[in-house]
Order: structure tokens, then sequence, then C-alpha cells
């Protein structure tokens, strides 16, 4: 008996410091692993555009060495990018840990690019197809018997990022009010088009057109400008484009058509087309050619 006594006054102890939560020798910190697939840039916005920020997002699997389970509470810290500090992160989401297993988890991180001006010659240089490095510091807070234990600042996340988006331009198309003709005298007709402008890419821009074409059955009638369109990342934003012409200048068999239409009595089909320019304020301009824009009937 005296000897299980003993036994029990010496592992007891061990058991409860293996046990209590904020032990350094008691709980192991999870460790993690980025995971290259949805690790990158989702969005970029340039100043001016949008929020005018990047969505940085890194996808990481969090691995529990110790024989127990607990949850991941907590991530705070930095992220950085070329070197340069670019935003903090917070993570509060709770991911469960078993026991020597393995949880998956994305750190959304949102960079200001407005003040920056140093990740902005980053950006820049990512648009040519260079690389960059990122890193990712922060504590981390586990929830283990009731108590969250937090583990010193460390390194959870870093590597090389490229990012080459290609210029995608924009697709326009006929709002549900839909086009407009209105007869202002007998030498002034104005076609109002409502439209909506989808930016399909993941870098914002600014979207301008210095000459679009108004052509009625292919026949050229009258031009207009498009002026600066704000269009972030996969954003849709309303445009309108007004035309003016004289109808007597476009030959009797198009100024009847046009009369007729005016008058609620026939249709007209439409093009627009025209050369667009896009600014990546801060970053990069691309220059799109002479295309079809968008197209409909007046009715």
């Amino acid at each position: 008996m005296r000897r299980a006594w003993l036994f029990a006054l010496l592992v007891i102890p061990l058991l409860v410091t293996a046990c209590a939560p904020g032990t350094e020798a008691g709980i192991a910190a999870p460790t993690f692993t980025v995971l290259q697939s949805g690790t990158g840039f989702r969005s970029v916005d340039p100043p001016g555009v949008g929020a005018g920020d990047a969505v940085f997002d890194v996808r990481l699997r969090a691995t529990n060495p110790n024989p127990i389970g607990f949850t991941l509470a907590s991530l705070d810290g930095d992220f950085f990018l070329g070197g340069h500090p670019a935003a903090t992160t917070t993570f509060r989401h709770g991911i469960e840990l078993p026991a020597h297993g393995s949880s998956d988890l994305t750190l959304e991180i949102r960079v200001p690019l407005a003040q920056a001006p140093a990740l902005l010659q980053t950006l820049a240089g990512l648009l040519t197809g260079a690389s960059t490095s990122y890193r990712v510091d922060a504590t981390v807070g586990v929830r283990v018997f009731g108590a969250v234990r937090r583990f010193p600042r460390a390194t959870l996340a870093q590597g090389s990022v490229r990012w080459s988006p290609a210029w995608v331009a924009p697709r326009i198309q006929l709002a549900s009010s839909g086009p407009s003709l209105h007869v202002d005298s007998l030498t002034r007709v104005t076609v109002q088009i409502a439209a909506t402008l989808y930016n399909p890419a993941s870098l914002g821009y600014v979207v301008q057109a210095p000459t679009v074409h108004l052509a009625f059955a292919g026949t050229p009638v009258a031009t207009a400008q498009l002026g600066r369109v704000v269009a972030p990342a996969g954003a849709t934003v309303p445009v309108d484009l007004t035309f003016s012409f004289n109808p007597l200048q476009v030959g009797p068999a198009l100024a009847a058509q046009i009369s007729a239409v005016a008058s609620g009595a026939g249709s007209l089909a439409f093009g627009v087309s025209g050369p667009l320019v896009l600014e990546a304020p801060g970053l990069a301009t691309h220059h799109v050619d002479a295309a079809a824009l968008l197209s409909g009937t007046l009715r």
C-alpha cells in the first residue's frame, strides 16, 4: 500500500503538468502548411477604384501534433508583401483540430493600397509577370480544457506568388429599361442607351472610350464619348450613352425608318462599337482595339 501511495504521489503531478493548459511542456503549438491552390490574389482594386484594396487569400492546413484535440481559437498577425508590411490579419472562426488531425482554413487579407506606393510598385511588377514574396507572422491561440492557450508569435506562412491577370475587356449589355429614341426637332434626333458594364477581371479599372460609334443596320449615324466609368473587379456598374444626329443626313430610307420608330410603328437594329482604354490607376493602362460593344433594337 505504501508503494502504491508513493507511485501516485510521483505520477499525478506529472499528469497534471502534461494536461494543464498554458504549460510549455503540456500542449505543443499547431503547425501550418501553405496550400498553393487557393493562395494568392483574389482581386485588386487600385486607388480610386472600388475599395482601393487588394484581397489576398492564404490557404492553410493546420495540424494538431498533440494526443488531445482542441479548437484553433485565434490568429492575430501581420501580412508582408514584397518585404513590406502590408496589412494585419485576424482569424476568429474557431476550427476544431482533433488529436493528431488537420483542418483547412483561409485567411482573407485586405491590403489597403491608397497610402502604399511601395505596394503599388510591387503590384505593377506583378502585372508584367514578375513574382514577389509574402509572409504571415502571427500569434496563435487554441482553446483547450476550457481555457485559451496563446503561443509566441511565429511565421505561419511564407512563399512567393505570381499574379498576371489578363486584361479582359468589359462586357456591356442593354439595361432592362432598353434604348429610347427622341425626335427633338426636324434636324435633331437623340438616342439614349441605358446599359450595364461588367468587369470580369480580377483587376479593377477605369473604362473610357474616346469615340464610340452608333450604327443603324450597319450604317454609321453618330458618335459619342464614354466618360470615366469606374469598374471594380468583378463588379457590374451602370453606363449611359447619348447620341445625337441630323436625320436628314442619313439618307431617305433610313430617315423613314427612324420616323416610323419615333411614331411607334416600326423597329430598327442598332450597334455600338469603338476602342476602349482600361486604366488601373497607379499600375498600368491597356488599350482595347475597336470592337462591337453592344447591340439591340429600337422600337
